[in-house]
């Protein structure tokens, strides 16, 4: 495959990129105005704008609030814009942008350590705080994807990876911080709201250097997007031009969310409908992005605004902006040539790199063992300490027994859920990077338990289990949908899945600024965690993870003739869209109960079957079973130093399942196969 196969995007519409940039420009100018029409019936428009008279209340609150806002929104909006662009050509990548390759969520968990920890004495650096950090994640992200040639697919799992690890450690920041909870939060979702010109006066000349410096680098653009053998032939370095253009974009990014928090997809949506409005020169690109980014994050701010007036509840601009730019991943997936690489290595093609049955007793061992440990060992701050060790059992130590009982045994049942709903996940989408938290199930499953509990008061635990199942099985019915027409492409299902989970997390976002005193609890289950179990839950789910299990192995015939693919599975009898839909139905709602229970967790349901089929568990009932054992061992690890690790303050779960699942993810990509 070609260099510049990645960014190999048709022009599909008709219509030239200056047709766009006028019609947005036309509603920005209805925007003005609309703002500014109670002061133009007056004549007072310029005198509001230059030196408002301080005994109005109307024209100090537009002067100091509405005006740096509009001009903050243009700003935000032609940074991220531009930086996005330059992301994507130096990447030759059309889904690249700050907030996929997790430079955005580097800048806002460097942010949230220095707006939590540092004193007022080190403000002068909190800008090189936050570039560091934004530098750091694009390093890792960088690193990751070029053991497999930096391709599209690779890319974005590596960016989905550090942005599920930097936002858990945010949200556990918040969480042990709770008196900056809603302040830090709210800047966290993007928020344009100003109370002065001093913030953009902070970003204007940064965002003017960064600007300047990228659009004077639009040739040296031009020749990094032919691919590295031919602009190293024409005289370019690389190395050091791709490293320039990224630290700028970085820059500018870092710039924005310093003063404005996360506005999501400008940097992605922008640039990419320009590539597939028949933009393809980097100068060109470059300036049209700087204006349809501005115009188009202004335009859209002022919709949020209109919304702000209802009930008082504020709209975070930064979260709804993603509802409007992360359904273009799923355009530029239609409508866009990207080829991730040979699909080849499905779950037949991996390298055993461990002995099946040396796995598998190590594993049964570990688990006996672990349980017990669990149970009866702890960390006090002075070491070791077992329970009942010191005396005979009391009250205190049986309800100390119960409560481990509970979370243990939790955590263990929620590792099997989604170690079988993983499973499915692969085998019928022919997947082996896809489970259930980058396909939007555990997205959709959250989403639709916290709605039902944070506005509409649904309380019981039955009511919720069945509310997210729904969710997660609407969410898979739509990416189904997205994918029909290329079931010759699993990788489709994948990066369609992870549009999803943006649009679903921008929303998530949306509702738990409107969710008051519940927001710390909301943040805490989000974060995945043991702590609100009690038994009879846990063998509710343990009863339906169980009865699911059974009935998947008793399919394993279908699920290996599946694996085949659609045109072997057809013509050995089997009804390939009613056995698939029926399968990750089965799978929605094991990651349904799983999260009711502790929580949208990260990586369990990628890491147990992945690391099961390359241990040796090919067919379908040992693969099953392999990956259940697995899970299980994994969160019974990951409850248990979560619980211990910083004694006597606890950590999400969740929190240690995605640390120990990136470990296993940079071990895999570092592998050559």
């Amino acid at each position: 495959m070609s260099p510049t196969a990645h960014m190999n995007i048709k022009r599909v519409f008709p219509r030239t990129p200056t047709i766009l940039l006028g019609v947005l420009a036309l509603s920005c100018i209805g925007v003005l105005i609309a703002d500014f029409w109670p002061f133009l019936q007056r004549g007072l428009a310029g005198q509001v704008i230059l030196s408002p008279d301080e005994t109005d209340f109307d024209q100090i609150l537009f002067h100091y609030s509405t005006l740096p806002r509009l001009a903050m929104a243009f700003l935000c909006g032609a940074g991220l814009a531009l930086a996005g662009a330059a992301i994507q050509t130096v990447l030759r990548n059309p889904l690249a942008s700050p907030t996929t390759l997790g430079v955005g969520a580097g800048v806002e968990f460097a942010l949230t350590i220095f707006i939590l920890i540092a004193p007022a004495s080190f403000a002068i650096f909190q800008e090189a705080f936050a570039l560091a950090g934004g530098m750091i994640a694009l390093g890792a992200v960088y690193l990751i994807a070029a053991k497999r040639g930096n391709a599209t697919l690779w890319l974005i799992l590596a960016g989905m990876i550090v942005n599920l690890l930097l936002q858990s450690g945010t949200q556990v920041l918040l969480l042990f911080n709770e008196q900056y909870l809603q302040s830090v939060f709210m800047w966290g979702a993007g928020d344009l709201a100003q109370n002065g010109w001093d913030a953009t006066l902070f970003i204007l000349p940064r965002v003017a250097i960064g600007m300047i410096a990228v659009l004077a680098l639009s040739r040296p653009l031009d020749l990094l997007a032919l691919g590295d053998e031919t602009a190293s032939s024409l005289g370019a370095k690389v190395t050091v031009l791709r490293l320039l253009i990224l630290g700028f974009a970085v820059f500018i990014t870092a710039s924005v969310i310093s003063a404005a928090g996360m506005i999501g997809f400008v940097g992605l949506a922008v640039p990419a409908a320009l590539r597939i409005a028949g933009l393809t020169r980097s100068r060109d690109l470059m300036i049209y992005s700087v204006f349809t980014g501005g115009f188009a994050l202004l335009f859209i701010d002022f919709m949020v605004r209109q919304f702000n007036g209802l009930g008082g509840d504020i709209l975070p601009t930064g979260a709804a902006t993603a509802l409007f730019g992360a359904p273009f991943i799923i355009l530029i997936l239609r409508k866009a040539r990207i080829i991730p690489g040979n699909q080849s290595d499905d779950q037949h093609s991996d390298q055993q790199i461990i002995s099946k049955t040396g796995l598998s007793i190590l594993l049964t061992v570990i688990l006996i063992v672990g349980v017990v440990f669990s149970l009866f060992t702890s960390l006090d701050g002075n070491g070791f300490a077992v329970l009942g060790w010191t005396g005979p059992w009391g009250d205190s130590s049986l309800d100390i027994f119960t409560g481990r009982a509970e979370r243990t045994f939790a955590a263990m049942i929620c590792g099997a859920a989604l170690a079988v709903s993983g499973t499915l996940i692969q085998r019928v989408g022919r997947n082996p990077l896809a489970s259930p938290e980058i396909t939007g199930v555990s997205s959709a499953t959250a989403l639709a338990i916290i709605i039902a509990l944070a506005i509409f008061g649904v309380g019981q635990r039955a009511d919720l289990m069945l509310v997210g199942a729904f969710g997660g099985i609407i969410s898979l019915i739509v990416l189904l949908a997205l994918c029909r027409k290329f079931n010759h492409a699993p990788h489709y299902m994948l990066l369609n899945g992870l549009a999803l989970t943006a649009i679903l997390g921008a929303i998530v976002r949306i509702v738990l600024t409107r969710s008051g005193t519940q927001t710390s609890m909301l943040l805490s289950w989000l974060a995945g965690t043991t702590y609100f179990t009690n038994m009879d839950e846990v063998m509710i789910v343990a009863g339906v993870t169980g009865v699911l299990l059974i009935v998947a192995i008793a399919l394993r015939r279908p699920l290996e003739l599946a694996s085949l693919g659609t045109d072997q599975s057809v013509s050995l009898g089997l009804g390939i869209s009613t056995f698939q839909f029926a399968m990750m139905l089965v799978a929605a709602i094991l990651a349904a109960a799983a999260t009711l229970l502790v929580g949208p967790l990260s990586f369990v349901g990628l890491m147990a079957p992945h690391l099961a089929r390359v241990a040796g568990y090919r067919l379908a009932g040992g693969h099953l079973l392999g990956s259940v054992l697995i899970g299980v061992n994994v969160m019974m690890v990951a409850e248990w130093l979560a619980r211990n690790i910083l004694y006597p303050q606890q950590l999400p779960t969740g929190l240690i399942a995605a640390l120990i699942g990136t470990s296993y993810f940079l071990i895999l990509a570092a592998r050559k196969r």
